[in-house]
């Protein structure tokens, strides 16, 4: 008896190829009947729904048949108006004539891959090593998505489009909204860590898996071989916790790490090849970093998720120990925040010691620094301290001096002693190191204002009009806003009640992504912030008061309104207090306010008083600092000013002192938390202050200096007292960038940090002459890594040309402005900007060590303010030779940067690389 051929293997084919099949069939095979049957050659397995509608509404039913007995029964079956698609791998010699005679075209249909495949993608043939692929066809069938592949633009089907098509589908990109466009090394690991993801590749056919695996790691180099080799001996689930292991023990050489190396090559079955995994490793801390610091919340938790495996995988491997380098692993955090524990300790005993300053940039650099940040700003403002702890400071000469200081210098070491205060959870060494840091630093600060206390106490005497043109509490309204009133400019002045220097070093920082900061008592000198003397005793019903009557008053908030609208702007001017600024049900705030500030009013006073209401109340569990968000409808109303063209003036009646584990003064005579009224004589700690400048019965109180004092229960902070942060106020002005009619005597503020905040090493001027060498040409330096192999791999840069020379005694700005190079770049700009602006812009620049404020620097030029982002702009077109950033914008446009070694390297100026 002769034996049936067995079934040869079949295709299996998914409902959208399916479907294009039978549609192409019954398109060009017309044969009169409408629902025919077809017998398709495919795998006979169907989990999909039966029911298939064809283009036209004719509807087919699809089923599966392992024998011509099934295929019988199926031809002998009653049948309604649908095409009846059996799918089969029986050869059609097994069929007989009977069943062919009545099926479609009396045949088997057969499913020729690359016919479906390219004329899914709208293309009319495959290229030659796409057909090589022989795998690629029945994958690319079988993948093809529910909406069909895209359609191309060219008649070839190219290998690297299908098969990055067919990637994309099994990695499952567009579950992350991702195209087969984004697919590189970091798409490519990212899948590796998601659930499910190496299991579902595993269950592809080996033939699809092993070519889709080969073409990969032809497109990505060494990270995929990793990869895949991961995965072939079953760990690819652990890539990303691997190699983020691999990158810390593979770049040591303890004993540990080389007995851990030997356990870890197992896993990658035996691949041997130390190039390789140093590749897989490096991309692994790129992918795992951008995780954790990725703008989703869901992103960033598996991105501690793989943090967390790869300690597990150092405690198995027995490698803890050989970690503490990591940029990235917990470990190597854990190490970098002990070393600057160390280091800040050590530098309050060595000042100056640059050990401390490496080891706070080495933790800042850590891959975790971004998702800790607010223990690495701690970090930071403990280092300040430490830097201004080494910094000369001499007492205040007199009261306009204090003031002057303690919003130049002061107010910045109050607000890093806040973030410092607000301590450690964790690390007990850090503990230690912001505790001794607060203590020396915070001993400092009370000399300090021991010393303004005398001064006031003297100043105090003085009547209203012999202040020496001091800016005062009273005086404000007059110096600041008459002039812009005058001058027919809508303000919006905002006083903060309680706002100290410190809280306004962050509030203008936030300000100055939307706003220019601007000196408004300038003149023809260089813009500074100015700070205001308070009115004494330093009390919102004293000080405020004292603010809107333009005198020294006591009052509240009903005789504010009162002198306000009575004095000299009438119906040109409201105020708005706590109460009539709130808004009702859906509005951020009062829509009399809102329509004040939209209109015509010239100037319109707004009484914030969250930071005065958090010293009763305290704001428990927030970081320490104020934010614009944290200044209740401030935000929103900076926006309407904003379109409404108004200048903003900020300010404030009074600082405050923050509650820092203070002793209690027992006082009978006690008028506030901070000052006393009775005839005794100022014990320590305290200052007795008189004169017509004190509003209080008999023009006298006894104040208290020392912030660690009061005279009433704990509270969050206080205010009354004769401290520098409760007599200082700060005063913000601020206009918009593309304002072109500066008010008169109006400058751009420049200068904003000291010294010590941030270190930077004094760049020199004056070069050094050196001898005559030839025109400058452009420098060669690396380029930027790429991905892939060449990810790892950065070729070496050419030789440099010879170092142009500078003029006998010349500086390095005349020297950059002789070169040839500046001089062709400078023809090539659009725009011609005249060299003497140049010139300015640049030395600016380097006197400020290359970072300075967009305004500031168009102000120093002679550039117009409104002007000032594209005048940067256009000295990038000059300077920024082969695209290398010798300038930048940084701080959303508000900052241009200057490298200036790069500067000296691209022009081959002296200094520069040789």
């Amino acid at each position: 008896m002769t034996q049936a051929p067995a079934p040869s293997q079949a295709l299996r084919i998914n409902p959208v190829a399916l479907r294009q099949k039978v549609t192409q069939q019954l398109d060009r095979h017309r044969n009169g009947d409408a629902y025919p049957v077809m017998v398709v050659r495919a795998e006979p397995a169907w989990p999909h729904d039966p029911a298939m509608l064809l283009p036209g509404g004719r509807q087919a039913r699809v089923v599966p048949c392992v024998s011509p007995l099934a295929i019988w029964e199926h031809l002998a079956a009653d049948r309604g108006d649908e095409v009846l698609v059996l799918l089969t791998d029986i050869p059609e010699s097994s069929l007989g004539h009977g069943v062919r005679s009545r099926i479609f075209r009396q045949r088997v249909i057969t499913v020729e891959p690359w016919d479906l495949v390219v004329d899914a993608f709208g293309a009319q043939l495959p290229d030659s090593a796409l057909e090589r692929e022989g795998w690629a066809g029945e994958a690319l069938l079988d993948a093809m998505p529910p909406a069909g592949w895209p359609k191309l633009t060219t008649s070839v089907l190219t290998r690297d489009v299908a098969l990055r098509h067919l990637a994309a589908v099994r990695l499952g990109l567009d579950r992350r909204g991702d195209s087969p466009d984004d697919l590189d090394v970091t798409t490519l690991l990212r899948w590796s860590a998601e659930p499910g993801a190496v299991e579902a590749f595993g269950l592809l056919r080996e033939g699809e898996r092993d070519g889709l695996a080969g073409w990969l790691i032809e497109q990505f180099g060494r990270p995929a071989k990793a990869l895949f080799a991961l995965i072939a001996a079953g760990h690819g689930g652990d890539a990303l916790p691997l190699g983020l292991v691999c990158d810390a023990l593979w770049t040591t050489d303890t004993a540990e790490a080389v007995r851990a190396q030997g356990r870890i090559d197992q896993y990658f079955g035996n691949l041997n090849d130390d190039a390789t995994l140093r590749g897989f490793a490096d991309a692994t801390v790129q992918v795992a970093g951008g995780m954790l610091t990725a703008p989703d919340r869901e992103t960033r938790l598996q991105g501690h998720a793989v943090l967390d495996r790869a300690e597990e995988l150092l405690i198995q491997f027995g490698a803890v120990g050989s970690a503490g380098h990591s940029p990235i692993l917990r470990a190597g955090f854990t190490q970098r925040i002990n070393a600057a524990a160390e280091a800040l300790l050590a530098g309050l005993r060595k000042p100056g010691d640059p050990a401390l300053e490496a080891a706070v940039e080495s933790l800042a650099g850590h891959r975790l620094a971004d998702a800790e940040a607010g223990r690495i700003r701690r970090i930071r403002m403990a280092h300040r301290l430490v830097r201004w702890l080494d910094a000369q400071v001499t007492p205040p000469a007199s009261v306009a001096d204090g003031v002057d200081r303690q919003i130049a210098e002061w107010g910045w070491v109050d607000l890093a002693l806040n973030h410092v205060w607000a301590g450690e959870d964790v690390h007990a060494k850090l503990q230690r190191a912001f505790r001794e840091i607060h203590e020396r630093a915070q001993e400092r600060r009370r000399d300090l204002d021991d010393a303004f206390a005398m001064r006031l106490a003297a100043w105090s005497t003085t009547g209203p009009g012999n202040d020496g043109g001091l800016l005062t509490v009273e005086n404000l309204l007059a110096r600041v806003v008459d002039p812009l009133v005058r001058a027919d400019r809508p303000v919006l002045l905002v006083v903060l009640d309680g706002m100290s220097a410190a809280v306004a070093v962050e509030l203008a920082d936030e300000l100055s992504q939307h706003w220019v900061e601007y000196d408004p008592l300038a003149g023809s000198d260089r813009g500074r912030r100015r700070g205001v003397v308070a009115a004494l005793p330093t009390l919102t019903a004293v000080s405020r008061t004292s603010l809107f009557a333009g005198a020294l008053r006591v009052g509240n908030q009903g005789n504010e309104t009162r002198m306000f609208n009575e004095g000299r702007w009438g119906r040109d001017a409201q105020i708005f207090h706590k109460g009539p600024a709130r808004g009702s049900a859906g509005e951020v705030y009062a829509g009399e306010l809102a329509e004040a500030v939209a209109g015509a009013t010239r100037l319109v006073a707004v009484v914030i008083n969250t930071v005065d209401d958090s010293l009763a109340h305290g704001r428990e569990g927030d970081e320490p600092g104020w934010q614009l968000g944290d200044l209740g409808f401030l935000s929103s109303l900076l926006d309407q000013a904003r379109s409404s063209g108004r200048a903003v003036i900020i300010t404030s009646d009074h600082g405050h002192v923050l509650e820092r584990g203070g002793q209690l003064v027992k006082a009978a005579d006690a008028a506030s938390a901070r000052h006393r009224a009775g005839p005794g004589p100022a014990g320590p700690g305290e200052v007795e202050l008189s004169g017509p400048r004190v509003v209080a019965p008999g023009n006298r109180i006894i104040a208290l200096w020392d912030p660690l004092l009061r005279y009433r229960p704990s509270k969050a902070g206080y205010h009354g007292g004769a401290s520098l942060a409760e007599v200082t106020i700060p005063l913000l002005a601020f206009l918009l960038p593309n304002v072109t009619d500066t008010p008169t005597g109006w400058m751009p503020v420049e200068g904003r940090q000291p010294d010590w905040w941030q270190a930077a090493a004094p760049v020199p001027i004056v070069a050094a002459a050196s001898p005559p060498a030839p025109a400058a040409s452009k420098s060669r330096r690396k380029p930027p890594a790429v991905a892939g192999d060449a990810l790892f791999d950065v070729p070496e840069a050419a030789p440099a040309p010879p170092v142009a020379s500078a003029p006998p005694g010349g500086d390095l700005v005349t020297a950059l402005l002789a070169t040839e190079l500046f001089q062709a770049q400078h023809s090539l700009t659009p725009r011609r900007v005249e060299t003497k602006k140049i010139e300015a812009a640049l030395r600016a620049l380097v006197e400020a060590k290359g970072v300075l404020s967009v305004a500031v620097l168009a102000q120093r030029a002679g550039e117009v303010p409104g002007r000032a982002v594209g005048f940067v702009s256009t000295l990038q077109r000059i300077f920024n030779v082969d695209n290398y950033a010798v300038l930048s914008l940084i701080d959303n446009s508000r900052t241009a940067r200057l490298d200036i070694p790069l500067l000296r390297e691209q022009f081959r100026l002296p200094g520069g690389a040789t």
